[in-house]
């Protein structure tokens, strides 16, 4: 059970860092909707899980902050940036914003935003295991809280430092200031959720020790206090902690207990994600001794998830139900349900990559923003005052603007490039991580099928024709890497020669025959046999090769791919003309988000109909090629009734076209 819970803390929202919970308060700012206060909550509302979100609500405020110079409004929203942007491992930007933040709060000497400020530099240097500079941090946002007598912060520091021992494994210490913590709400009458939190944490720790009575007095303890309907959702976990601790020591029947107790509780508050783990949770002790009524509660558990949404959980469900069905000898289901989590995790894992990345964009275009308005602000302090000296200084001014400009046009230029490489950077781990690691994985997983005893012949033979699918996926995927980083660190090499373009169409037609005739396609050549080029015939070749592949995946059985190609004029080109080849397909089609993708970037991973799966990088390369070869592609689409994509060639001059 214990490892259903921790893949669900990779997804689910976290709670906010306790220190944070003093961010908005206590600061006599205004309640109004569109005061810095309310443009702060709206970004802790999408801190984790749109952090796009997050830094846009931080950029109105800011607007609205500097329009009203409320110089600790912004302190207070540039440590939110700083906050958005350590949770999701942009450290330098995070730091950034942090320490600017900082600078403010010490000219306004607001000792309480300082030590804030120091507890977020802790949690980044914890987060980088450089322990002594987090202590150092931690220690110095102690001493502002210990001289105001700020209870809420030392309670704060005190949680933080636990965190980060826990998380480096240094379990005692972490102990430690979580019960320095936990005796900082013993006068308390209303408990907040960061106590409960606190609970939880105190408990899994001697769980861990192997002190299991006392783990369960303290989960106890937040149950007996967490009886109101504010904090439903907290006792629904504690409870489910306790059955998870019960289970792990062996007594299973009181974890059964505790387990029906959270279901309970979760159906009082209409807590969904309470009744999957609850459900979950059972389903795993009855296991081994009832597979059949185990099954029952997975499928109840995963009714529940389809029906709220909650892909986090459906992906654990699939893989326990996946280990019963193997158990029961039932290979068919078993390699179905594998199929769906992986799909699903693929697809979790490329979004929480989208979602970090979304925010260190967001938060990038922020700052760059105020870097220039800053910079233009200086400028014209400057010019009013060299202005005032008379027209000898005209010239001055000029020079001094123009070198000005030079030097940030020169930044920008920069700047461009360095995001220019971390999105190629971003794009290569991004297939490494997630496009290379699933058919791999699936490879492993077929093969621990085969490997179990019984298996139907009939069933290995679906399994090899599988692995198959898998291993060619894989070695496809690699050469196309091969070739993708290549050209991004070397640059697309063009040997260009004049050639006839109809052989190589027909070559590839050739060449992929089998692979459509699996799915009974039709494909055929409608290209004028006359038709000559000036480009890399290699390049041409992989272009139209990728195209035809990619038309195949997504057209289903009894389809049609048609290739053409025809002289136009184009006034944007040098010579006035150029030759367009389509290749048309009548598949799936394509979306309009996706188009726009591609015309940024590329498509995003995409499966065929028949499972096929694509990267995307064909059509990278595609792209770089084309540039390289100072051709064109575009796309007309329409989901359902199929796609088109065009490419072209500037018409050759050394060369006339017979049409």
């Amino acid at each position: 059970m214990s490892a259903f819970r921790s893949y669900c803390a990779l997804f689910l929202l976290l709670p906010a860092a306790p220190a944070y919970s003093q961010l908005t308060s206590g600061h006599g700012l205004s309640l109004d909707n569109n005061s810095v206060f309310a443009y702060l909550e709206k970004s802790r509302t999408y801190e984790q899980t749109e952090p796009d979100s997050a830094v846009h609500y931080c950029s109105l405020g800011m607007k609205q902050a500097e329009s009203r110079n409320d110089l600790k409004g912004q302190a207070l929203l540039l440590l939110q940036l700083g906050r958005i942007n350590g949770l999701h491992h942009h450290t330098d930007l995070s730091r950034k914003f942090i320490n600017e933040s900082l600078s403010i709060l010490r000219i306004l000497h607001d000792r309480e935003g300082i030590a804030m400020a120091y507890d977020e530099l802790g949690i980044l240097d914890g987060r980088a295991n450089d322990i002594a500079a987090a202590a150092a941090d931690f220690g110095r946002s102690m001493k502002f809280y210990e001289d105001s007598r700020d209870s809420a912060g030392i309670t704060a520091t005190y949680h933080n430092l636990g965190e980060m021992f826990e998380a480096k494994g240094d379990t005692e210490k972490a102990l430690t200031y979580y019960l320095r913590a936990l005796i900082q709400y013993e006068h308390r009458s209303q408990k907040p959720e960061d106590y409960f939190v606190l609970l939880e944490q105190i408990g899994s720790l001697y769980a861990k020790k192997g002190d299991r009575m006392t783990a369960l007095h303290y989960l106890e303890e937040g149950v007996r206090n967490s009886d109101t309907p504010f904090l439903r959702t907290m006792e629904v976990d504690l409870l489910g902690d306790e059955g998870e601790i019960e289970e792990a020591g062996g007594e299973n029947t009181r974890a059964l207990f505790y387990y029906k107790k959270e279901l309970d509780a979760a159906k009082r508050s209409g807590n969904f994600k309470g009744q999957v783990t609850a459900l979950s949770g059972i389903a795993h002790i009855l296991k081994k001794d009832s597979a059949g009524r185990s099954l029952d509660y997975l499928k109840e558990a995963l009714a529940i998830a389809q029906s709220t949404r909650l892909p986090q959980l459906k992906a654990n469900i699939y893989q326990a139900l996946a280990d019963i069905y193997s158990q029961q000898k039932n290979f068919r289901e078993a390699l179905a349900v594998q199929e769906e989590y992986s799909r699903l995790v693929d697809s979790l894992t490329a979004a929480n990559a989208r979602i970090d990345i979304a925010a260190f964009d967001s938060s990038y275009a922020l700052e760059v923003t105020r870097e220039n308005v800053d910079k233009l602000q200086e400028v014209n302090k400057i010019e009013k005052k060299e202005l005032e000296l008379g027209a000898v200084l005209i010239m001055i001014i000029i020079i001094t603007l123009f070198l000005l400009w030079l030097y940030l046009w020169k930044i920008k230029r920069l700047n461009r490039k360095l995001q220019e490489s971390n999105e190629v950077r971003n794009t290569l781990f991004s297939i490494i991580g997630h496009d290379l690691k699933g058919p791999a994985g699936n490879a492993v997983q077929l093969l621990e099928l085969m490997e179990g005893t019984g298996l139907p012949e009939e069933m290995k033979k679906k399994l090899l024709t599988e692995l198959k699918k898998q291993s060619i996926a894989s070695l496809e995927l690699l050469t196309s890497l091969f070739e993708w980083g290549r050209a991004q660190l070397h640059g697309v090499e063009v040997r260009p020669e004049t050639f006839a373009t109809r052989p190589l169409i027909q070559k590839n037609i050739m060449l992929l025959a089998p692979m459509a005739a699996q799915k009974n396609i039709v494909m055929t050549d409608g290209s004028p046999a006359d038709v000559h080029i000036y480009a890399d015939p290699n390049q041409f070749d992989f272009v139209v090769r990728n195209l035809l592949s990619n038309a195949i995946k997504f057209t289903h059985e009894g389809g049609a791919i048609d290739i053409q190609a025809r002289m136009v004029e184009n006034k944007q080109a040098e010579n006035k003309q150029e030759i367009i080849f389509s290749v048309r397909d009548t598949g799936i089609g394509i979306s309009p988000e996706k188009q726009q993708a591609f015309l940024k970037t590329t498509l995003p991973v995409s499966f065929g109909t028949k499972g096929e799966k694509g990267s995307g990088l064909g059509l990278l390369l595609i792209k770089e090629f084309m540039r390289a070869n100072h051709g064109r592609i575009w796309l007309e689409s329409k989901e359902g009734e199929g796609t088109t994509f065009y490419f072209s060639f500037p018409f050759p001059i050394q060369n006339q076209l017979i049409t």
